[in-house]
């Protein structure tokens, strides 16, 4: 059974609409009309049983040992959660009354999984349309019913794929977490790889042999009274080390052509360099250039927000989550830099607004993705609707966490098709011959940036 991709009928006929999450379908339901009904399958309504869930005669069978038949073709045996018939009785109910089903979860790996399993289970007898929305909003929305498609069975396979690995590894490491970790723990494909990950980690740490190395760093004055520091770099023409200069077992790396300044050495240099005659060596600029960053996936989002907001992974997507079921962000799980040409002109419409015509480049930027895998039928996460709301605008209808991830999406949205910042980098070498015994030539540099064009740095602040 699949879901059809025709377009959908017209006329007097009751549409019923599953999607995921309650609050999805609610706000859903505000932008359709009479004659849709939207419900929910609340996440998957059947899973994989636990091996002690078996009926009585399968236990023994080869789908005793994990639910799925490893002796023919890894065939899964799939059960309705018992928190999940409920839910299956009131869309069978309302399925009856319907004309034509909508199944319309999430357009990723797992909602296209879902989508099957309410095929399989409720097994309609009306006409079946697969759709998908990436914003809800009204435009998007028309979109979605404008691209109406079959059930992609390769992302329901990929899905099942993944459950099953989950359970024919996790089974055998859960057991090991519980042990070394904690109670409740379960492991899968991912985990088992992260803990084999960090087992090897450990391993490194615990025969790493630490090293010690010295640097010195020098306050020095202009002529006009005002001060920066400098990091020594050399001796006698030789790079002083640092720790990449260093092998996991403590000693310098056999081609690492660097002087090692330990402790007495240091001070004794800093101390004969206290009353030295410094002179500049070199003085050199170059031209500095930066782009603006891609805009948000799901791992970039994560990683920005515990840097800028202070958020774990969990809370970035339960908030992104609110965001999205309430129609201010797109699709929050994607590993897709892509904009549509939708979103490409609204942010470049903003920027223009906001910070002048100079400040947004000629042409449009388009990015792609460094992941040959990325699923690029979803774009970044990015502000909703083909127009943006700006921060201020809906600032009193979120709460405090959404508006400070909506304002973060929306800035790095903006800011990725505006101009590049501009300016040049000075770098300064100062030199000195210290007072012991034997003099050496001590090399201090120092450099800094100065932005003459801010570019999207004025809509997304770098740090």
């Amino acid at each position: 059974m699949s879901a059809k991709s025709s377009a959908p009928t017209n006329g007097d006929t009751t549409k019923l609409v599953i999607v995921e999450s309650p609050a999805k379908s609610r706000s859903i339901a505000k932008f359709l009309g009479d004659g849709w009904i939207v419900d929910s399958s609340v996440g998957h309504i059947r899973d994989l049983p636990r091996p002690s869930d078996l009926p009585t005669d399968m236990k023994k069978g080869p789908y005793g040992k994990f639910a799925v038949d490893t002796d023919d073709g890894f065939e899964p045996y799939y059960v309705v959660a018992d928190n999940k018939k409920k839910k299956v009785t009131e869309l069978r109910k309302a399925l009856k009354t319907a004309d034509e089903l909508y199944l319309a979860t999430d357009a990723d790996r797992e909602g296209e999984a879902i989508a099957w399993h309410l095929l399989e289970v409720l097994k309609p007898k009306v006409p079946v349309y697969r759709m998908a929305f990436t914003e809800i909003t009204e435009e998007g929305i028309e979109r979605a019913l404008e691209n109406i498609r079959e059930l992609d069975t390769d992302l329901v396979d990929a899905q099942e794929t993944r459950r099953i690995l989950d359970r024919l590894y996790g089974y055998e490491i859960s057991p090991v977490l519980w042990r070394k970790v904690g109670p409740g723990l379960s492991a899968g494909r991912v985990q088992s790889v992260a803990t084999r990950l960090v087992v090897e980690r450990e391993r490194e740490r615990m025969a790493f042999v630490p090293a010690s190395y010295w640097d010195i760093t020098a306050n020095f004055f202009t002529d006009a009274e005002e001060s920066f520091a400098a990091k020594l770099s050399a001796i006698d023409d030789a790079r002083v080390a640092t720790g990449r200069d260093f092998n996991d077992d403590g000693q310098l790396k056999p081609k690492a052509d660097v002087v090692h300044i330990d402790q007495a050495s240091a001070q004794s240099l800093a101390s004969g360099l206290e009353s030295a005659e410094f002179t500049i060596t070199s003085l050199e600029d170059k031209p500095y250039r930066r782009r603006p960053a891609a805009p948000f996936t799901t791992s970039t989002l994560q990683q920005e927000a515990s840097r800028r907001l202070r958020f774990t992974s969990r809370v970035t997507m339960q908030v992104a989550q609110r965001l999205y079921e309430n129609g201010y962000i797109t699709y929050m799980r994607t590993d897709s830099v892509i904009l549509s040409s939708q979103a490409i002109a609204a942010a470049r419409k903003q920027a223009t607004e906001l910070y002048g015509g100079e400040m947004v480049p000629d042409k449009p930027r388009y990015y792609a993705s460094r992941n040959a895998a990325a699923q690029e039928a979803h774009e970044a996460i990015r502000p909703s609707g083909d127009y943006f709301r700006t921060p201020s605008m809906v600032k009193n209808s979120l709460t405090a966490d959404e508006f400070r991830l909506y304002e973060l999406i929306w800035k790095r949205t903006v800011a990725s098709q505006m101009v590049d910042a501009t300016g040049y980098t000075a770098t300064v070498k100062i030199a000195g011959t210290s007072a012991e015994a034997t003099p050496r030539v001590a090399e201090f540099s120092a450099s800094g940036t100065v932005i003459t064009v801010l570019g999207f740095m004025k809509a997304y602040e770098s740090d």
